[in-house]
């Protein structure tokens, strides 16, 4: 009898709503700021969503405070999955070490994206060179289109931060349209997707970057070897999905799909970190 019963509780532990969830942790999907928190759960969930349905285990967003706690966060081996910038994956793969690549994104058809340096549409400011004595601002150090690639651009145009009237940091894309709208600052650096949608409310470009390749996501390395495969495929099958328009267009309006990816994709704006010494 007492084997019986030992066995009826086996087979109700193993049926039972917990021993399910243990069966299939969940996920986490970690997000870098560069836009509110809100609109970024807004953005992420379908995806998440259509993971969750094919992995059958929850898989949720997580936001981290800043460019940097994301960077270590994924670094440490502490997300399970992570969406980073260009040159967020290059410095947690420079500091510790390589993560199982997941995909990348694909906009208009291209797995490359642009910056703009930007300024109000009545500044008066026409060109690169008009911004020597002008105050900038930047968003995070560690954003690729609101500091480095911009960074960059000045450089090449002969405009050191120092030849800057004043620079600033900001905390996001967002705030720095913002800046610039409220007259706080003669320019600055975003992505180009909210210089668009910030262009109607008075700004205009000022210069657009080269084309750098695009967000990417990753994975932990002590995740299993098996579920980061099939995550890969899952990803990489959103365009065969009933639901690719609404998943990557909610990321972001342009994203056509999400595509394979390697390190040495990024080794032209490695290059250019590098010479940069940021």
């Amino acid at each position: 009898m007492g084997k019986i019963c030992c066995f009826v509780l086996f087979v109700f532990y193993i049926l039972s709503p917990a021993a399910s969830a243990h069966a299939a942790e969940g996920l986490t999907l970690w997000i870098h700021p560069y836009l509110p928190a809100t609109e970024l759960i807004d953005r992420f969930s379908p995806l998440t969503q259509y993971l969750s349905e094919k992995l059958d285990r929850p898989v949720s967003i997580r936001i981290q405070q800043s460019y940097q706690a994301h960077l270590d966060f994924v670094g440490r081996d502490q997300a399970d999955l992570a969406y980073v910038g260009p040159v967020s994956y290059l410095r947690i793969t420079e500091q510790y070490g390589p993560k199982p690549l997941l995909v990348k994104l694909e906009v208009n058809g291209a797995p490359f994206f642009h910056g703009m340096i930007i300024t109000r549409a009545d500044s008066g400011i026409h060109a690169l060179s008009d911004l020597a004595g002008k105050s900038f601002a930047f968003g995070d150090p560690n954003s690729t289109m609101a500091h480095i690639v911009p960074r960059a651009m000045l450089h090449n145009a002969g405009i050191s931060v120092e030849a800057l009237g004043k620079h600033d940091f900001l905390a996001s894309h967002h705030d720095v349209a913002l800046g610039v709208l409220g007259g706080y600052f003669d320019a600055g650096a975003v992505k180009e997707e909210v210089f668009y949608e910030f262009e109607k409310k008075g700004l205009k470009m000022v210069a657009q970057s080269p084309p750098i390749p695009e967000h990417l996501f990753v994975a932990r390395t002590s995740l299993p070897r098996e579920l980061v495969e099939e995550i890969r495929l899952l990803l990489v099958n959103i365009g065969q999905s009933p639901d690719k328009t609404a998943i990557l267009r909610s990321i972001k309006a342009d994203i056509t799909n999400l595509v394979p990816v390697s390190d040495r994709d990024y080794d032209t704006l490695r290059g250019l970190v590098q010479s940069l010494d940021l």
